[in-house]
């Protein structure tokens, strides 16, 4: 079996829920996740079948760190060829969407990231209606602006056993996002390369 496949890497904050959020795209009926939060880069697959075509593909995460030991480290793995980035962040801790734009700034000093695919996860405990919330709207409005962001309003999900369907849909809906993106890059770089030839 000869799967495309998606590269995403998951940004936030130490302790934001970034583990637990792909561990429950991947692993649905799965119970919660035990991976340390200190544990370092973890990678987790999910095999996803579009709904129109039923084509498979792989949708692989690259959990990054937060803190580390050692600063350039999340610079190698920003280097492994990602095709989208979720910043997670949380709507009960503020300081959250307010080191989201260090995030972002690292990771785009990687020139191949500029441009890709970016989901801003709402998360938190609690279900939000962020575009009620003014103060939350004011945070999160620049960064949709500046970095062209897909807001995924997943707050609440830490509180059930597995992502609401509505949940669901908002994570596909990226990954259609994501794969029509680099279906279409790879199309302009194909083209360069035979104006180039020529």
């Amino acid at each position: 079996m000869n799967n495309s496949t998606i590269r995403i890497g998951v940004l936030g904050e130490l302790g934001v829920g970034k583990s637990e959020l792909v561990h429950r795209i991947c692993h649905p009926t799965a119970g919660p996740c035990s991976v340390s939060s200190w544990a370092g880069p973890t990678v987790d697959i999910l095999d996803f079948e579009r709904p129109h075509n039923h084509e498979h593909v792989w949708v692989e995460f690259i959990v990054i760190p937060g803190e580390t030991r050692h600063p350039k480290s999340r610079q190698m793995v920003y280097s492994v060829g990602l095709d989208a980035l979720f910043l997670v962040c949380n709507c009960s801790i503020q300081r959250t969407f307010l080191r989201a734009a260090e995030w972002m700034e690292e990771a785009t000093q990687i020139g191949s990231l500029m441009g890709v695919p970016v989901a801003l996860i709402l998360g938190g405990p609690v279900p939000v209606d962020w575009t009620s919330n003014t103060t939350l709207s004011q945070i999160i409005n620049p960064l949709v602006t500046t970095y062209n962001a897909q807001v995924l309003d997943m707050s609440g999900y830490t509180q059930t056993l597995a992502l609401e369907p509505r949940q669901k849909q908002l994570i596909y809906g990226f990954f259609e996002t994501v794969i029509t993106h680099k279906k279409s890059d790879k199309r302009i770089r194909a083209g360069m390369s035979g104006s180039a030839a020529i």
